[in-house]
């Protein structure tokens, strides 16, 4: 076992809990190097300086407890567990920084890695279970790099070997998005999560709306409110959220992560905002033609069909789209009916033509005659949507039948 050189207030410090010390190193992975110790002027508890780790001379009393140890929302470690954690912590830092060849910085990896396991080796000192509560409380372990040890107790849940995963990481395997959300839905789950362990019951990080921003390494609890059109939270960086589209007329409460840097969530519409024409269609298996349909998605949720001219029909019927045409707008609106699908209602087609396209010889309201009940027939099922390049195509059913659009955009 590496060599502990403790100065003579290190010493008398930490007396009373020598023999957990001890036991502790002799259980973890060590270094090469020996650790010192000395007692000197901090505002924190201790630091790590190379090979030599400071406790501050507050922990040598006469008050309980550091004045720097936080108080809520567990009581605070007293100054002899705080040394102890501190000359374990440290000897665990150093023997992976030696395996690694890397120095250990104060991030969630190397103090979560390190509290895990002198956790292991000396429970009776209890000090994962402030960490962990912080973890929930804040949801934020870039702030709160101790507060790792509960990413270790969660991939310990998920069956994922703790130690093994954090040295992957310290080795440059990545923590993704959807990973570090998975973890963060255990951390803030009460119930499942390494919360579980603890004595008192501890609070979520508070909701939040979009637009907002999710420091690095962190995770945040969404509630968007209802709106008539429904909505998507869009992430700009590094980060993801569970559940990003907001159903029409529903409140949205999901979870969102960040990763290696801010992640910024915003509301978009959740829809093909834009101008199309209809470019083709197939329907009850045939290929259909299509002329003059074009369609403008607002992103308030309004939508507006326009017809110029227009005919829609299978190829074998092309000679009446020679003949005649319809025309008119067609108001109507949409909402996000979930994940890239949309529901149309409120189409309104009473205000369609249908005329002679060779000579004007007439013009006469277009019920009955086809697109005006195509339209209407919009609203009979949510559509399925999706960009195939530049390309947008529509996918429900109507009349009974499956329907499939393609659609250009204008301009």
């Amino acid at each position: 076992m590496a060599e502990l050189r403790l100065d003579a207030a290190a010493e008398e410090l930490l007396a009373p809990v020598r023999h957990v010390v001890d036991a502790g190193r002799a259980a973890l992975p060590q270094s090469s190097r020996a650790l010192r110790v000395r007692v000197g002027p901090l505002v924190e508890t201790h630091r790590l300086d190379g090979t030599t780790l400071t406790l501050s001379e507050a922990l040598l009393g006469p008050a309980l407890h550091h004045p720097a140890e936080p108080v809520q929302p567990l009581p605070p470690l007293d100054r002899w567990r705080r040394a102890a954690g501190a000359v374990l912590e440290s000897s665990v830092l150093l023997a992976e920084a030696e395996r690694v060849g890397a120095v250990p910085v104060d991030d969630w990896v190397w103090r979560g890695l390190a509290l895990f396991q002198v956790e292991r080796v000396a429970p009776a000192l209890d000090l994962a279970s402030p960490e962990i509560a912080q973890a929930v409380v804040s949801g934020d372990l870039g702030r709160h790099p101790r507060a790792g040890v509960a990413v270790m107790e969660a991939w310990e849940i998920l069956g994922v070997e703790p130690i093994a995963r954090a040295r992957q990481v310290l080795e440059g395997s990545p923590v993704s998005a959807s990973e570090w959300l998975r973890l963060g839905q255990l951390v803030l789950d009460l119930a499942r999560g390494p919360a579980r362990r603890l004595p008192v019951l501890v609070g979520r990080p508070p909701e939040r709306d979009v637009p907002c921003t999710l420091s690095p390494w962190s995770w945040g609890l969404l509630q968007v409110p209802a709106h008539q059109r429904g909505g998507f939270v869009a992430v700009e960086g590094p980060g993801t959220v569970a559940e990003p589209w907001a159903e029409s007329g529903r409140i949205l409460k999901t979870m969102a992560a960040a990763t290696v840097a801010d992640c910024s969530l915003r509301p978009e519409s959740g829809g093909p905002v834009g101008r199309w024409s209809v470019a083709s269609a197939q329907a009850f298996g045939q290929v259909l033609g299509a002329r003059g349909v074009g369609f403008h998605f607002k992103s308030s949720g309004r939508c507006e069909v326009l017809l110029a001219d227009a005919f829609v029909g299978p190829l074998a019927s092309l000679d009446v789209g020679e003949r005649v045409g319809t025309s008119g707008v067609v108001p109507a609106q949409w909402s996000v009916a979930g994940p890239w699908a949309l529901r149309f209602r409120d189409v309104r087609t009473s205000h369609l033509t249908l005329h002679d396209r060779a000579a004007d010889r007439f013009a006469v309201p277009a019920r009955g005659f086809g697109l005006g009940e195509w339209l209407e027939a919009l609203q009979e099922a949510p559509w399925a949507w999706q960009r195939a390049g530049d390309r947008l195509v529509l996918r429900g059913r109507m009349f009974g039948g499956d329907v499939e659009v393609r659609l250009r955009p204008e301009g």
